[in-house]
């Protein structure tokens, strides 16, 4: 009788421990999902309910005028450059930083330890104390609104972040992986290839998730480096609709949020099973 009642009891601790968690999310939920629905609203509303007094949750009639408006040959153009800084970053960067945090981690000694401070160091640096030499080295150089210089840039902020996460990745893998490897005769460059790269694929993933949502999100570069109308981005696209609007532009800024959502939130879906994976589940054995 005593074991049957422990049995009942068990689910119902397991519940009640959980309580918190379901608070906490309930909490978070309730803070971050109404702008994000009263966005979403706000986009599919005629232009003269956008506003109305009081407002009106649900709109009526739908409508997907503002989704058609933002499509614009200059709007599009926003998203394309985003997404060519935003791809060559994350290229350039990681083909950097990768065996740059290999060769910080595998080779330890006082120097080494100086540069990554030094790097830990520069990497708090706010980026905009550079901007004015920059823009005038960029600008007499004939470098000015290009796709290498802005990839350039934003690779030049991020790598130090992305050196030092790296490495706590490289650390949780067991020497006596690379050593056996060396014994079979693979070079440091295909140890770190056929390797490492596999084993920390969940770091891999997460930093250029971040990478991408730096470089998507970021306003300053693009506004100081990214000169011309074809040079900006999305955030400069907009901010436009709010700093140079004019009537009622709330439809159009809205949905025009929401679609400059969308590639943050498929860049998540696609790379979200990294995370769980394990770093070197089957590495060592025995």
């Amino acid at each position: 009788m005593n074991v049957a009642t422990a049995r009942r009891r068990r689910p119902l601790r397991k519940a009640l421990q959980e309580v918190p968690s379901w608070i906490y999310v309930v909490l978070s939920a309730a803070i971050v999902l109404p702008p994000v629905a009263w966005i979403l609203s706000t986009a599919l509303k005629p232009d003269a309910d956008t506003i109305k007094f009081p407002p009106e949750w649900i709109p009526n009639p739908f409508t997907v005028d503002a989704f058609a408006g933002i499509y614009t040959t200059t709007n599009v153009r926003f998203f394309v450059n985003s997404l060519i800084y935003a791809g060559g970053s994350i290229v350039l960067a990681l083909t950097i930083c990768i065996p740059a945090a290999y060769v910080a981690t595998r080779y330890q000694g006082r120097r080494m330890e100086a540069v990554m401070t030094g790097i830990l160091v520069f990497s708090m640096v706010p980026a905009i104390v550079v901007f004015i030499a920059l823009y005038s080295m960029f600008v007499k150089t004939a470098l000015i609104n290009t796709y290498p210089l802005l990839i350039v840039v934003y690779t030049a902020i991020i790598s130090g972040q992305t050196i030092l996460f790296l490495r706590n990745f490289i650390e949780n893998i067991p020497v006596e992986i690379e050593e056996a490897a060396a014994i079979d005769g693979c070079s440091r460059l295909q140890i770190l290839w056929r390797i490492v790269i596999p084993l920390i694929r969940p770091g891999i993933a997460a930093i250029a998730i971040f990478i991408f949502v730096f470089v998507w999100n970021d306003y300053l570069v693009g506004t100081v480096l990214a000169t011309t109308e074809n040079m900006k981005t999305v955030q400069n696209g907009i901010v436009r609709y709010i700093t140079t609007g004019f009537g009622n532009f709330w439809g159009l800024f809205s949905a025009f949020v929401i679609v400059a959502f969308i590639p943050v939130l498929a860049v998540f879906a696609a790379f979200q099973r990294w995370f769980i994976a394990g770093l070197t589940s089957g590495g060592v054995k025995g």
